[in-house]
């Protein structure tokens, strides 16, 4: 069973961009496998904390659901609160059976390194603007190649105490620097406002380690490609932020919305908040939703452009229309709590544990940022990339904890 775990552990994140739906094929194995549990039923000596992050997988799932059910949403809308569901007996499985801390780490390498391969392959030969590598949006993509990228770095404590630490430290460096240059590439703005947050977190952790010079090193690396890749000729960086302040200048003076991005978010995020007002509680559901916006553009009171649009481009004000103060209060636990509980870790547990505190940390901030500018959790993408990691790295710390 251990040797399934990590299996199952590295193919989640190797595959997740590099293969159409691959992300699900390691998730999947590793539910049906957690049904041994009713069998063997091993010993698990569950904490509180254990307890808190279960608690706010089933709570997520229970108040979405409830909800989606109330407004009788299509059947589809379930699938997303039921991979927190789902991702609950796997957390048991994996605190049984914990992974290999290899098979997590040469995953999220492989995975970034190959999904940018991908990606510059679509860019350079298939003259793509905006590769996707094998996901099926540019966003999405972008995102993730800098989530996985951000992991990257989190690793390299973990990788210094290695046999072969330079092979290991040059691989996962390499991989923090593919996850940087897919974002970039993918042309996805809102996985670049994680990338400062993120290096700055990583970096204050490592200030007092024997890993400083590499994180330090890894950091500025990044952020001098970063700068260079703004400063080039026809730079996508620099094509994109422009592309965002023109559009938010037309919005604002009353543009035509039908080729702008930012002027189409700024549109639904204006449209969520005045559907919100009269049912706060509640939420009118995405049934609601979008005849609600309907009806608005028929009034004039909404750019009909958004009409089609099936959420609010922000997970925050797409959870409160659609699902009320409980729901959004539910998705503000999914982040916050985990979140407490990965810095309370990353203060108070052995250094064997700490790389995988740290990652728990920058992936709940990711998702805390990207949720502003995307509705991330609306995606199995998204949502699978989120409540997985979580407890993979969950219970590799707490493996860590335990072992020590």
């Amino acid at each position: 069973m251990l040797r399934l775990t990590s299996v199952c552990v590295f193919l989640i994140p190797a595959l997740a961009l590099a293969v159409n739906s691959g992300y699900s094929y390691g998730a999947l194995t590793l539910l049906l496998a957690s049904t041994y549990l009713l069998w063997q039923r091993p010993r698990l000596n569950l904490q509180r904390r254990d307890y808190l992050i279960l608690g706010t997988l089933l709570l997520y799932f229970f108040i979405l659901t409830a909800n989606m059910l109330y407004h009788a949403d299509p059947a589809r809308e379930l699938d997303m609160p039921l991979r927190a569901l789902l991702a609950a007996p796997v957390l048991l499985l994996l605190l049984a059976y914990p992974p290999r801390p290899a098979a997590w780490w040469s995953g999220i390498a492989i995975g970034t390194i190959s999904s940018a391969v991908l990606a510059f392959w679509q860019l350079i030969v298939l003259h793509i603007d905006r590769p996707q590598a094998a996901t099926s949006n540019a966003i999405h993509y972008g995102n993730v190649s800098m989530l996985l990228g951000m992991l990257s770095l989190c690793g390299l404590g973990w990788a210094r105490k290695q046999h072969n630490r330079t092979a290991w430290t040059l691989f996962i460096l390499a991989a923090a620097l593919a996850g940087v240059l897919g974002s970039i590439v993918s042309g996805s703005r809102g996985g670049w406002l994680a990338m400062p947050v993120c290096a700055a977190i990583i970096a204050l952790q490592q200030e007092k380690k024997h890993v400083k010079r590499y994180i330090m090193g890894a950091i500025i690396v990044i952020i001098a490609l970063g700068s260079l890749t703004y400063a080039l000729p026809n730079s996508q960086i620099r094509k994109r932020m422009d592309i965002a302040v023109n559009e938010v200048q037309d919005f604002e003076n009353g543009g035509d919305l039908q080729w702008s991005s930012v002027g189409q978010r700024l549109e639904m995020w204006r449209t969520a908040l005045l559907m919100s007002n009269d049912h706060v509680w509640t939420g009118i559901g995405r049934t609601g939703y979008m005849e609600e916006k309907r009806i608005l553009a028929t009034e004039g009171k909404m750019n009909s452009v958004i009409s089609n649009y099936t959420n609010a481009h922000n997970d925050y004000l797409d959870t409160l229309v659609k699902r009320g103060i409980p729901g959004l209060l539910a998705l503000l636990l999914l982040f916050i709590l985990p979140l407490s509980l990965f810095i309370q870790a990353l203060r108070r547990s052995t250094p064997q544990a700490q790389p995988y505190a740290l990652a728990g940390v920058v992936l709940c901030t990711c998702y805390m940022i990207f949720g502003l500018t995307t509705s991330s959790l609306t995606l199995n993408i998204g949502i699978i990339m989120l409540v997985f990691p979580m407890v993979i790295l969950w219970s590799m710390l707490r493996h860590q904890e335990r072992a020590t």
